[in-house]
């Protein structure tokens, strides 16, 4: 049984227990986008991710460059977005059985009392989006708890199956309700938990269809490049991207140029190689509109994989706000906005696709 908070009266502050960092993951995720607005009604206090694997070297990429994000952001300690967000990295032990995440939980759960009373939160809420602040969440007391299910995350490579499952679990008993952006993730789900409900994922169309961008100068990095310019914002990481497809897309379009913006948790080292490959690493979320409003085509070069199965990745709707042409591998998501795009199931589909759109533009 869930521990209430005390009190007949709405919640007066929630608790985001988000699965990305703050300080450098992008800002485009639905759990930014949806604290951010609701900052603006009521105090919100984000806990940065504590993650679900500990990276190893010969094991995950990039391990030594993700372990000195996650020191940098811990000891940014607690600091107030222009947004509005309370943002605090906390302190935690980087393990994830299931006894070590019990312990981070204590921990964790200690950090919050603290933090929310020097806040004035005396009966918060809780988001919840990552699966392994389970045993934190669960030992609170709250007015309402919130499931955030944006990704089946017992199918990420490096996570231990068995733990995520049992920590979902977990969530799914305790949260009143659960928020799906997946259809077929919910329907599998929907008679574990006590509500489940469809939210999906807006976009925040002002931002990126805006009309003054038009108007900005261009960045240096990106005025004389060759075109068509076909490109990709978004974390580069090896379980979403198909690497070899993008080489494949920048042979194809050579001497026009793949232009590629974000954060870099993969090896791009075979793709860097090819002479029109531009990378520019991440860009601030505020600048997004203007960089990627340069794209002629823009890619969603998706791996065909369990998490684009379950999952329903914003971006679509950020380059439909754009107003830009777009070529994606096909996913069960997609299928209300296949008319507004150029879908396809193989690589060469893909490459057929964006030779019919590049002629286009």
């Amino acid at each position: 049984m869930r521990k209430k908070s005390p009190g007949q009266s709405a919640c007066d502050g929630i608790i985001c227990y988000s699965s990305v960092d703050w300080w450098y993951h992008p800002r485009g995720h639905s759990d930014c986008q949806i604290m951010t607005r609701l900052a603006r009604e009521i105090p919100v206090l984000w806990i940065n991710s504590i993650g679900m694997r500990l990276p190893w070297p010969g094991k995950s990429k990039l391990v030594f460059h993700r372990y000195f994000r996650k020191l940098s952001s811990t000891f940014q300690g607690l600091r107030q977005d222009p947004s509005g967000l309370w943002i605090y990295s906390p302190f935690f032990a980087p393990y994830y059985s299931i006894n070590w995440l019990k312990f981070n939980g204590r921990l964790l759960a200690a950090q919050v009392t603290w933090l929310s009373r020097m806040l004035g939160i005396g009966k918060p809420s809780a988001w919840v989006t990552l699966p392994t602040a389970a045993p934190a969440v669960t030992q609170g007391r709250w007015k309402t708890v919130v499931f955030n299910r944006c990704d089946e995350f017992s199918a990420f490579p490096e996570a231990d199956r068995h733990v995520i499952k049992h920590m979902e679990r977990l969530l799914f008993k305790f949260s009143d309700q659960v928020v799906y952006v997946n259809h077929a993730l919910m329907e599998r789900e929907k008679d574990q938990v006590n509500q489940a409900t469809y939210l999906g994922h807006g976009v925040d169309f002002d931002h990126f269809a805006p009309t003054e961008y038009h108007h900005w100068e261009l960045p240096r990095s990106i005025r004389h490049l060759p075109r068509p310019i076909v490109g990709f914002y978004g974390e580069l990481v090896d379980y979403k991207i198909d690497l070899e497809l993008m080489i494949k897309i920048a042979r194809f379009i050579h001497p026009g140029t793949l232009l590629i913006i974000g954060l870099e948790v993969m090896d791009l080292a075979s793709l860097l190689t090819e002479s029109n490959v531009v990378y520019l690493g991440p860009i601030p979320y505020c600048d997004l509109p203007l960089y990627a409003g340069q794209f002629d085509v823009a890619l969603l070069p998706w791996k065909r994989n369990q998490w684009i199965e379950s999952c329903n990745p914003i971006k679509l709707k950020e380059y439909l706000a754009l107003g830009l042409p777009i070529v994606t591998v096909r996913f069960p998501e997609l299928k209300p906005f296949e008319g507004l795009v150029y879908p396809a199931d193989t690589p060469e589909e893909f490459l057929a696709a964006l030779r019919f759109v590049s002629g286009q533009v």
